[in-house]
């Protein structure tokens, strides 16, 4: 894997290599699910979606990477956020949390 910084967005570029599509049926077009480190915690099943406006952490996967230390801060109570089911969601916060993908010598955070 290669990253790379997108001179446009500013955000880093993700490159899969050959070795990366080893034991994938081709062509392949299902969603990108991915393991990340963030906070020091292996967080699995990340799903990654380009057209996205917020990234979610559960309140469950919160509670249990113990993030009491990091508290949530109060987010804008007139925005609603509709679930996967097409149901409002309430926001009980935001969080700013370090993500590191990658691994040595080719990780970034």
């Amino acid at each position: 894997m290669e990253i790379d910084d997108n001179e446009q967005t500013g955000r880093p570029m993700v490159y899969f290599s050959r070795a990366d599509a080893q034991g994938v049926r081709l062509p392949h077009n299902d969603a990108l699910v991915i393991s990340a480190i963030v906070v020091n915690y292996t967080v699995q099943h990340i799903f990654v979606d380009l057209g996205n406006y917020v990234n979610i952490i559960f309140y469950k996967v919160y509670q249990q990477m113990k993030l009491g230390d990091i508290p949530l801060e109060s987010v804008d109570t007139s925005l609603y956020l509709y679930g996967f089911a097409g149901n409002v969601v309430h926001l009980l916060g935001q969080i700013a949390l370090p993500l590191f993908l990658g691994t040595e010598p080719n990780r970034k955070d």
